[in-house]
């Protein structure tokens, strides 16, 4: 089952549409994951919330998207993002934070946080380099043990702050953002962090840590212990999320990076 080429970005309409939504979650994140109830969508958009889809002239509903109001009236959380397997190399998932923004900005909601797996670096890499949010903030196993795509490693996050209205946004939306990498990686699995840090430090990152832990779950849990306390070290001594590289397989942390 393949999209057309031509999809429709919009807002989710009435229980029929979200409906669709549980076995989209159950194709993305796996038999196992728990996707909300289509009633408890309905009224999330009731209280002002945000729940968006890429959908086909037959109403079919390709990847979709959550955004929760919060008790800051200027920022949305962003709960859930997910492309259908067979509609990955649409850019849907850019083109619903793209959509975000705007109804956001529409709303006077200029900041948007979301959490995600950082040891994702597909995912890393539309956060940070195409969308131009960061991360300052590592939250260790945050939803405990996890079913799904999910199950079998801690569920440590990120937490991305995407400010829709700043520079930063502006120029990587635009493609004219450029970040100047150092020429040497720390390469995590070999050693530790040494005392004194540089001001800019490119750490290496798995290439898909999902086919990694399905196939070599050792492997993938070492990634775990061994990134946990690196993310909380840079974080805690003012280090700043700033761009990821797919090339390189790397993230760049940046001291005290005016974001």
């Amino acid at each position: 089952m393949n999209p057309p080429a031509s999809l429709s970005i919009r807002e989710l309409s009435g229980l029929g549409e979200l409906a669709l939504t549980p076995p989209l979650a159950r194709a993305v994140w796996g038999e196992g994951d728990q996707p909300e109830d289509p009633s408890l969508l309905l009224a999330v958009q009731h209280i002002g919330g945000l729940v968006a889809g890429a959908v086909d002239g037959d109403g079919q509903i390709w990847a979709y998207l959550i955004g929760l109001p919060t008790k800051d009236a200027d920022t949305q959380h962003s709960h859930r993002l997910g492309v259908h397997p067979s509609a990955r190399k649409q850019h849907l998932g850019e083109k619903l934070k793209r959509f975000q923004r705007e109804w956001c900005l529409e709303r006077g909601i200029n900041q948007v946080r979301w959490t995600f797996d950082p040891l994702l670096l597909i995912n890393a890499h539309l956060n940070i380099h195409r969308l131009g949010a960061v991360v300052r903030t590592f939250l260790p196993n945050y939803y405990g043990e996890m079913g799904g795509i999910n199950a079998g490693a801690p569920s440590d996050r990120f937490e991305a702050e995407w400010h829709l209205e700043g520079e930063r946004a502006a120029a990587h939306l635009t493609g004219k953002a450029s970040e100047v990498w150092p020429e040497d990686a720390f390469q995590t699995l070999q050693g530790d962090l040494p005392d004194i840090l540089p001001e800019a430090l490119a750490v290496s990152v798995p290439a898909d840590f999902y086919s990694l832990l399905r196939e070599d779950t050792e492997m993938a849990l070492a990634w775990r212990r061994r990134t946990g306390p690196l993310f909380s070290r840079l974080f805690g001594e003012g280090y700043v999320l700033t761009d990821v590289s797919l090339v390189r397989q790397q993230y760049l942390f940046e001291r005290a990076a005016e974001c």
